[in-house]
């Protein structure tokens, strides 16, 4: 016995010393000392005022509305914010941050990485009167009859254009600035426009901007848009929006209509174009939404979320004070028998006139399935959808598609082919076969990160795509407009590098920002002006905001 229990304890030895003689993993410290954001926070407001870096990135500025929000009367206290920056992983920041701190004066940073390398950098926070200007018209009598005109700026002209022979020696302005500011020119003078005309405006903080207004006679395109403008913007606390929830949006008449995904869900409608909140709708469902989408005529749709074995329901709106009416009820059976998600609603698109003749498509979450409904002559087919099977579905070994893909039908017939939106390709899909016919190239400097979701405009005789598209890191907290020409369909696949790809990537919208966007989740949508002169598109950032931009048929 005596023996064994010597082998044994010189069996233990044995094993000590040879993991004592066993060399640790060595953990790679990374290298990196840098700042990939910086931004300060109201106490309170989970609101981020995100800073724009020097091109050394040794200088991080923060330019803050001077009152928050913006036309309240309430000022920031540059006094009591909290500063906050993104760093490497095993890097260690100096001073801490989180706390209300003084800004008043700069701050330098200083970030030392695992590796121990050192980086400074100066945060320098000033807030700033809202030297812009809303929107400015004109009023003129010609012929007896009163005529008005909006402004189109550009830079910093504001310009009128009007035909040949227009006298404007006694036209009435109008003009809408920051109700902080103030403009050398009050608001219903008289003007003489036949010549250039200066006006200032005046910020609280005593800065000042000089515009010119000025009449000339255009030049109206035969193909596409020229001028643009962005129309506003609006935060995700100017707008109300709470936390993770606020996820699509669809035009009717003069007016945006807002989904927030709260359980109950909640309509909110907003003046497109001035942002401004106007009142909540009523809703014919309980529970779940995330969806709304308008077709061609400015009705619009609302839809229930429906996990597998629960009731999908449409409803349709002539406008928003128009009564609803049920347009499709259908149970989510799970027809193909999808094992993961299976749920329909998050995603849903339209091509045409819910009154005529229209496509309606939903995506089935984590599938390759969709589900698509037709209407003729303003009657639905059935409420049981046409089952398509995506037959390419990019990324390797996948095989489906996440949970908010998109299939955007590109005309109202029963069998159109539709741009198939998600996580690893934007493609053009045969409606018949379904089929990959083209695809966007798969390159971040086109799609971005991340490019959900998708809108469809004709203008001027050209049709544009537009999408939202996610730059900078997987917060998908930032975003960009961008429109793409697919007149001629075969372009699609332009690289970056070609010669040709500004002629199809034609627009790039300034970045909305907002807090971090772990769903990954917003909206896009077109919209016209009565005569169809003027193009509007609007793209909503959860947990940022909402970006209004205009375009026109005419340039300089």
């Amino acid at each position: 016995m005596k023996k064994i229990i010597h082998q044994l304890a010189a069996s233990l030895c044995m094993l000590v010393v040879i993991n004592a003689c066993v060399k640790p993993d060595l953990i790679d410290r990374n290298d990196a000392a840098d700042f990939a954001d910086v931004w300060v926070e109201i106490p309170g407001i989970k609101e981020r005022f995100n800073a724009t870096f020097s091109a050394l990135k040794d200088t991080a500025y923060i330019n803050m509305s001077y009152f928050y929000p913006a036309e309240s009367d309430f000022e920031v206290d540059i006094k009591n914010l909290i500063l906050r920056a993104s760093i490497p992983v095993d890097a260690k920041l100096n001073p801490a941050l989180g706390t209300p701190s003084d800004l008043s004066n700069p701050v330098t940073l200083t970030v030392n990485s695992g590796t121990g390398a050192t980086k400074n950098i100066v945060v320098v926070v000033q807030k700033m009167g809202d030297l812009s200007i809303k929107s400015a018209g004109i009023s003129y009598v010609e012929g007896g009859t009163t005529n008005s005109l909006e402004a189109i700026q550009s830079g910093d002209e504001l310009i009128f254009y009007v035909l040949p022979g227009v006298d404007l020696s006694a036209a009435t302005l109008n003009i809408e600035v920051s109700r902080h500011s103030q403009t050398s020119i009050a608001n219903g003078s008289t003007l003489n426009l036949n010549n250039p005309v200066p006006v200032t405006v005046t910020g609280v903080d005593g800065r000042t901007k000089t515009y010119t207004l000025v009449a000339r006679e255009p030049q109206r395109l035969a193909y596409g848009f020229g001028i643009n403008r962005k129309m506003w913007s609006k935060t995700a606390a100017e707008l109300g929006f709470t936390a993770n929830n606020d996820v699509s949006l669809a035009v009717s008449g003069d007016n945006l209509v807002t989904v927030s995904r709260t359980n109950p869900s909640k309509y909110r409608i907003f003046n497109r174009f001035t942002g401004s909140f106007v009142r909540e709708m009523s809703l014919p469902f309980a529970g779940l939404s995330f969806q709304v989408a308008e077709d061609s005529t400015g009705r619009f749709i609302g839809c229930s979320w429906a996990p597998k074995n629960s009731t999908f329901l449409v409803y349709k709106w002539d406008n928003v004070n128009a009564t609803p009416v049920k347009l499709i009820e259908w149970v989510n059976n799970n027809p193909t028998g999808i094992t993961l998600d299976g749920g329909v609603g998050r995603r849903v698109n339209i091509f045409g006139d819910l009154n005529d003749d229209a496509v309606i498509m939903a995506m089935a979450g984590q599938s390759s399935i969709i589900y698509k409904w037709i209407i003729e002559n303003g009657v639905l087919r059935s409420n049981t959808p046409v089952i398509m099977d995506y037959q390419n579905v990019a990324g390797g070994s996948a095989t489906k598609l996440g949970f908010y893909a998109e299939a955007q039908p590109i005309s109202a017939d029963p069998d159109t082919d539709f741009f198939l939106n998600y996580q690893f390709e934007l493609a053009l899909v045969d409606g018949k076969t379904y089929t990959k016919k083209n695809a966007f190239a798969n390159e971040t400097n086109i799609l971005g990160l991340f490019h959900m979701p998708t809108a469809l405009a004709t203008f001027n005789n050209a049709k544009y795509m537009a999408i939202v598209k996610y730059v900078g890191s997987y917060d998908l907290n930032r975003v960009h407009m961008s429109l793409f020409d697919i007149t001629d369909i075969s372009k699609m696949s332009t690289p970056s590098n070609s010669p040709a790809y500004p002629s199809f990537n034609v627009f790039n919208s300034e970045q909305l920002m907002g807090s971090t966007n772990g769903n990954g989740t917003g909206d896009i949508t077109i919209a016209y002006s009565p005569d169809k002169e003027r193009m509007q598109v609007y793209m909503l950032l959860t947990n940022g905001g909402i970006l209004a931009q205009e375009f026109t048929k005419y340039q300089p």
